[in-house]
């Protein structure tokens, strides 16, 4: 009897053994893979989609291994840090793939995209920027490659290109904003009032797109007539949107107190400052499109990145209107579609008619003068406001 049970205990301890070796062997053969970095704080994550990305990032450590290289991404914005927050939220999740993204204004990159395309010598793998036209246009000149990365079934109608050339990286908006002393506001007639006289701090709007957009709809709604009162209100102007921004929400700029924009961002709850959608006064909405080339150099990498913006993920990690359908907008804001006064279609279909932005410029000009400073993204003084 006794040597029966050492024989089943000797069996049974055989059988652990060989368990344990499997499963060791099983994980050595896994051990050549770079394990994603930690989930995004706060986000809700796909498991399928997880599952693709881990693949789409093995590619690109493949992609990149035994080089200097890294993945370049060039990103609209008119302040360094604008994107520092999605930069890092891509190192954290691949660690094994560098990656280096440079902003600039979208109308300068563009100059530069085409300039490289033509002598082909491209330095962005992925353009993410506020130029929807030039979209359209690299569509057309056969610029652009076919990708369809994870979550494009999710992206919002319109939102991304029916072949995958291009998709919605983020939405974006200005909003009105005012110092939290101030009353409500719910127009832009209210930034004519006495109280703003001398203490609006704005943005350019011939030195920025999205910005002379908003212009161009409160004069449709107000007439000429209106940049005549807000010139008489002596604003002062910046260079950049981030700059003026900020003002509000610090309360001064040079000893001196500023408490409205027209064109602010959407404020987190924690701001010293207040945005508002108007009631009925129109707001832009727009979508920064982004997309990869056929000149690109590291597809592998590229497609990780288009992903990786594109997932559940990233999108509820912190964005207020994400892209994707199955995800709702954060805190107190409405789905998009919800509000009459806005519509990110017409943006793209404004932007594509660059006779009349042209017009507009001069209008500004005009009316505010030229354009003066240096650069947003150079200009010592604004970025220390920006820091």
């Amino acid at each position: 009897m006794k040597k029966r049970i050492f024989l089943v205990a000797g069996m049974l301890a055989i059988i652990s053994t060989l368990l344990v070796a499997c499963s060791e062997k099983k994980d050595d053969s896994n051990s050549g893979e770079n394990n994603l970095g930690p989930k995004l704080e706060g986000s809700t994550d796909d498991p399928k989609e997880t599952k693709e990305l881990q693949k789409l990032y093995q590619d690109a450590i493949k992609e990149l291994a035994d080089t200097d290289e890294k993945l370049v991404v060039w990103a609209g914005g008119d302040a360094p840090n604008q994107q520092k927050d999605l930069e890092n939220a891509f190192k954290t999740r691949f660690p094994e793939v560098p990656i280096e993204v440079k902003v600039d204004l979208s109308k300068f990159h563009d100059i530069k995209i085409n300039e490289q395309l033509k002598n082909h010598n491209l330095q962005p793998d992925v353009a993410m920027l506020q130029t929807t036209h030039d979209f359209d246009a690299w569509k057309k000149q056969n610029q652009l490659y076919a990708y369809k990365p994870i979550g494009f079934n999710k992206q919002r109608p319109n939102y991304a290109d029916q072949d995958g050339y291009y998709i919605t990286g983020m939405i974006n908006t200005f909003l009105p904003e005012v110092s939290k002393k101030v009353g409500e506001v719910e127009s832009y007639e209210d930034f004519l009032k006495p109280a703003f006289k001398d203490k609006l701090i704005l943005t350019y709007p011939h030195d920025d797109d999205a910005v002379l957009y908003v212009y161009d709809k409160i004069i449709e709604k107000y007439g000429d007539e209106y940049l005549e009162k807000l010139k008489n209100q002596n604003p002062t102007f910046l260079r950049g949107t981030a700059a003026p921004a900020e003002i509000v929400a610090k309360g001064s700029y040079k000893d001196k107190e500023y408490i409205g924009n027209l064109t602010g961002y959407a404020q987190m709850p924690k701001s010293d400052a207040n945005s508002f959608v108007p009631k009925e006064d129109p707001f832009i909405t727009w979508t920064q499109r982004a997309g990869m080339f056929e000149q690109t150099k590291h597809k592998a990498a590229a497609k990780l990145f288009l992903s990786f913006i594109s997932s559940k993920e990233y999108q509820s990690s912190g964005q207020i209107w994400a892209t994707r359908t199955d995800l709702k907008p954060m805190n107190s804001y409405k789905e998009l579609d919800a509000y009459q006064n806005t519509d990110f279609n017409d943006f793209a279909k404004w932007m594509s008619d660059r006779k009349h932005i042209e017009d507009l410029k001069q209008k500004m000009i005009d009316y505010f003068g030229e354009v003066e400073g240096e650069s947003p993204l150079t200009d010592k003084e604004l970025l220390k406001i920006v820091d």
